[in-house]
Parts: C-alpha cells; sequence; structure tokens
C-alpha cells in the first residue's frame, strides 16, 4: 500500500530523507502533543492577517450541564486565543468511526452548556492550576501570548474580553485527527458559514516517519473546511462583527427587559460608569476612585438575561461578599452560577423587585468598592 511521503533535506543537499505518513498509536498521544505544543493548530493558517496565538486553560476541562451539577462532559482541550476567544478543542483518530456526525454532536453540547455554565473564576482557576502544573505564572504565560509588555498588559482587561466573548457565544471549536473524513469536512464547512458568533474547523495534524527510525518523525498540521468567505467573515477584525448598540439592543429586548436596561444604562450615565458593548449585550463597569482600573460587575443581554459578577479584589472581603449574596439571593430571582456570578430572567411580574434590586447593588457599589480603594 503506497503511503504519502514528506522529504527532510539531509546535510548533503543531493540527499533526501523519506518520511511516510503514520497513525498515531493512540488517541491520548496526539491529545498530549496538542497541550504541550499548542501552536499544532496552526494560528497562520486560521487568521493569516492575525495568526492566533494559545492560552491553554486545561486539558480534559470538565463541563456540567446544569447550574448546580458535577461535570458531565470532559472536553479534551480548552484553549483562550489572544482576543479572548475560548477555543474548545476535541480530538479524534481517523480510525475512530465517531470522528463523523457522533463527534459533531457531542462538540455542539460542549459549546452550548460551556458557554452556559463556566464562569470566570473557574477557568482562571483551571489556567492557574494548568500554569502551575509547567512551573510558570498565569500572569506571565497570558503576557507571553500576547507579545506585550509585561507592565502595560492589563490581564483584568484581557479576562473581561473572555467574559464578554463567553456571554456572547462567541466561540472557536476545533475537532483534530490525523485525517477528516469528507462527511466531518462536509459538516464543518457548514456550521462555519451558517453560524454567526461560532468559528467552526478542523485541523488535521498528520504524523510522518522515517522507516525503522522511531525517533525521527515530523508533524504537519493543516486547517480544513474553512472557506475564504467564511474566514474573512469570522476574522476579530470583520466588519461583520461589529459591536451593538443602545438602540439595536434595546430593540432586540421584550417591554420588561428593556425598560430595567433604560434604566440600568441611565444610572451609568449619572454616576460616571463606563458602558461596553458587545456583539449581542453590554457590560457596566464601575470605575474605581483611588485606581485607574475599572471593572464589570453587570451584565445585560437581549433576552433579558441579568447577571451581577462579584468582581474579586475589589475591596469587599469575603464576609462583606458572602452577605451581599445571601441578600440578593433573599429576593427569590437570582440562580448561583459560580463562586463570583448570579444570574436572573428579567420579567414583568418581577420588574419591581428588580428595580430595588439594583439600587441596593449601586448602593453595595459605592460602599465596599469605591469608597474602600
Amino acid at each position: 500500500m503506497h503511503k504519502p511521503k514528506i522529504f527532510i533535506v539531509g546535510e548533503q543537499e543531493d540527499n533526501l530523507i523519506a518520511l511516510e505518513e503514520t497513525s498515531y498509536v493512540t488517541e491520548d498521544m496526539l491529545q498530549d502533543l496538542l497541550a504541550r505544543y499548542p501552536d499544532l493548530l496552526p494560528g497562520d493558517q486560521i487568521d493569516p492577517e492575525n495568526p492566533r496565538r494559545w492560552l491553554l486553560i486545561a486539558r480534559e476541562m470538565g463541563i456540567p450541564g446544569d447550574t448546580n451539577e458535577s461535570d458531565r462532559w470532559s472536553l479534551d482541550h480548552l484553549f483562550l486565543d489572544q482576543d479572548g476567544i475560548p477555543t474548545f478543542v476535541e480530538c479524534k483518530r481517523a480510525t475512530d468511526t465517531r470522528a463523523r456526525r457522533e463527534v459533531v454532536a457531542q462538540m455542539l453540547d460542549y459549546a452550548a452548556n460551556g458557554t452556559e455554565y463556566w464562569n470566570m473564576d473557574r477557568l482562571r482557576q483551571s489556567a492557574a492550576e494548568t500554569a502551575q502544573s509547567r512551573g510558570k505564572a498565569l500572569d506571565d504565560e497570558i503576557i507571553d501570548m500576547l507579545g506585550e509588555d509585561g507592565e502595560d498588559t492589563d490581564i483584568e482587561g484581557y479576562w473581561e474580553k473572555v467574559e464578554t466573548n463567553l456571554r456572547n457565544h462567541r466561540v472557536r471549536l476545533i475537532f483534530v485527527s490525523d485525517s477528516t473524513p469528507k462527511e466531518l469536512r462536509r459538516l464543518v464547512e457548514f456550521l462555519n458559514e451558517e453560524m454567526s458568533n461560532v468559528e467552526v474547523l478542523a485541523v488535521e495534524v498528520k504524523q510522518f516517519q522515517r522507516t525503522g527510525n522511531q525517533k525521527q518523525k515530523a508533524l504537519v498540521p493543516r486547517v480544513v473546511g474553512l472557506t475564504e468567505a467564511a474566514r474573512n467573515a469570522k476574522s476579530p477584525s470583520s466588519k461583520r462583527k461589529g459591536n451593538t448598540n443602545q438602540e439595536e439592543f434595546l430593540e432586540k429586548c421584550t417591554p420588561a427587559a428593556r425598560e430595567f436596561f433604560q434604566r440600568v444604562l441611565k444610572c451609568a450615565e449619572e454616576r460616571g460608569h463606563i458602558i461596553y458593548w458587545g456583539t449581542t449585550g453590554f457590560s457596566v463597569r464601575a470605575r474605581l476612585s483611588k485606581s485607574e482600573k475599572i471593572g464589570s460587575f453587570v451584565y445585560g443581554s437581549p433576552s433579558g438575561t441579568f447577571q451581577f459578577y462579584f468582581q474579586p479584589g475589589w475591596g469587599w472581603n469575603s464576609d462583606n461578599m458572602r452577605v451581599l449574596r445571601q441578600k440578593l439571593l433573599e429576593f427569590g430571582v437570582f440562580k448561583e452560577s459560580g463562586n463570583y456570578t448570579l444570574i436572573a430572567e428579567l420579567t414583568k411580574e418581577t420588574l419591581e423587585k428588580f428595580n430595588i434590586i439594583y439600587d441596593f447593588i449601586l448602593d453595595e457599589i459605592d460602599t465596599h468598592i469605591t469608597a474602600h480603594l
């Protein structure tokens, strides 16, 4: 049987060393290579004008299927790129017949539940543990990935980008294999062209080995299933990925959400808070009185989702945070989503209650944050 080859030029240029394509012995081998060498995801092929760079959050990242549920699934790898886009990676060998429709359905489950139930404290803790296992500090790894001067790197700003992308379901899904079946390639092309916020890709990482020499190998990654039209549409610099604005946002809201968010935006303007518009929703950020730093504490979605985020390190101690969390939960409208996030759905029936809640939150911001920094 003929096997594809690549050739290494020897020390003497007329001497070519042939390496033949070989399969991976185990799926775990491919997973381990990706964890140790993230650049096997060819960032220059994904975005030639602004090559993607990677930060590994975790290998075997757990994903819950409900708010209070323990992890139901395990994602092979979760990466972030320099724009804070969560990148889900699932590995399958070509000999695994699941590397077709089943793996696509599996990945969509991961994305739907990860974006819903992950929170920033969990992602940061996982990333910190991964960095620590390599003898590195997480902030240093972020600085290296961003390619910036450490003194000028806004670490908190980067994590706010991650938070915004996750809440707006702006993610990337990558299927990694030694060979991509035609059926999977067509599914990837279709999903990538039809899904506006989600980039779907397949990456082949072929292994070539010198006959009889187990040590002399080469790995050749290649992106498949990415059309030029889809590449242009999904590029971070694409005009199609522009942020929303107040008028567009309010038009998409339910009547109850519109009334409440109009008040939130008015309060932000009156108190000198900063409004950040994402692709579909917004966040409100407090400018801290004795610091140049800012931090988001409220997230709004046109679907009527209202989230409050306890920003660690804002000046309230653990006792203050625990008391505030309990008081907010006593209103009977919030659900817990991780250690630092409460989430609720706005309805006509609870509109008055939400107005009281927001006044209470603003008082807490003034009392426990800006007054103590």
